[in-house]
C-alpha cells in the first residue's frame, strides 16, 4: 500500500512520517494546497489527512468526486468526529493516538476499501500477512525485498485486475522517482524465481499486451489448464489499474 500524509499549514507531520516509517508503509508528504495534483498524478490507497480544520478541504474533495479513502486526525471529538464522518472521512483518529493503532486503521481502511474481511489474504498456496508484510508460501514466509512485497501487496489487493507496467511502478514508487519499465522486469523475474523456489512458480501471471495479474487458480488445477486460463483471462481484456 502507499500513503500520502496531507498536512495543513497549522500542522507538522513528522509525527506522523515517523509512525508510518517505523511500520514500514511507504508513504509520500504533501502540503494541503498541493494534495489534488499528488492524487491525480500518483495512485495512492489511503490520505492520512493533519489539520486543524479538516471539514471544509474534505467537503470540497468528496464534492469533486476524489474517492480515495481518508483517515483523519484531528483533535475534535463528538460532534466534530460525527461531521467528519458525514462529510466522506472513512475514519477519524486523535493525534495522540497510538502508533500501533494507528497502523491497524490505515491497513483496515485499506483492506475494506479493496473488499477484503481479513487482514490474512490467501492465492492457492500463498497467503499475504498484511499485519507483519510478509508473504507465506507451504507455511514458510519468503524473503522479499520492500519493492517486491509491495508488488504482490498489490496484486493481492486489487486481484482480478491486470496491472500495466507503468501503473505499478506509480503506485510503487509513488513520488520517488521511479525506474524505466526494463528494471522493473527485473524486480519481477527476481521476485517469480523466489515465488518459484518456495513453491509457487506461476503465482504472478503475464497477460501478454497488458500487464501482471495474480493467478486466481487453486492448487490443484493441472498445468495445462492453468494455461488454459490465463489465455482466457486475456481474451477477457479485465480493466488495467491506472
Amino acid at each position: 500500500m502507499r500513503v500520502l500524509v496531507a498536512t495543513g499549514p497549522d500542522t507538522a507531520g513528522g509525527a506522523l512520517t515517523l509512525r508510518l516509517s517505523g511500520a514500514c508503509i511507504p508513504f509520500d508528504s504533501a502540503d494541503i494546497d498541493d494534495v489534488r495534483a499528488f492524487l491525480e498524478a500518483y495512485d495512492y490507497d489511503v490520505v492520512l489527512l493533519a489539520m486543524r480544520n479538516p471539514a471544509p478541504w474534505l467537503a470540497s474533495l468528496r464534492r469533486a468526486g476524489i474517492e480515495v479513502p481518508v483517515l483523519v486526525v484531528s483533535p475534535g471529538e463528538g460532534a466534530v468526529r460525527t461531521t467528519l464522518l458525514n462529510l466522506g472521512a472513512d475514519d477519524v483518529v486523535a493525534p495522540a493516538c497510538e502508533a500501533g493503532e494507528l497502523i491497524a486503521r490505515v491497513r483496515a481502511i485499506v483492506r475494506r476499501n479493496r473488499g477484503h474481511a481479513s487482514m490474512d489474504l490467501r492465492a492457492g498456496a500463498a497467503e499475504l500477512r498484511l499485519g507483519r508484510m510478509e508473504v507465506v508460501l507451504h507455511g514458510r514466509a519468503v524473503p522479499l525485498t520492500p519493492k517486491e512485497y509491495a508488488i504482490l501487496e498489490l496484486l493481492f489487493l486489487r486481484r482480478g485486475v491486470v496491472h500495466a507496467k507503468p501503473a505499478i511502478v506509480n503506485h510503487v514508487y509513488g513520488a520517488e522517482e521511479g525506474p524505466a519499465l526494463r528494471t522493473l522486469d527485473v524486480i519481477v523475474c527476481k521476485l517469480r524465481k523466489k515465488l518459484a523456489f518456495h513453491g509457487a512458480p506461476d503465482l504472478v501471471a503475464t497477460v501478454w499486451g497488458s500487464g501482471l495479474t495474480l493467478r486466481e487458480l487453486p492448487e490443484h488445477v493441472p498445468a495445462e489448464a492453468a494455461n488454459d486460463a490465463l489465455v482466457d483471462l486475456g481474451a477477457a481484456r479485465l480493466l488495467v489499474a491506472v
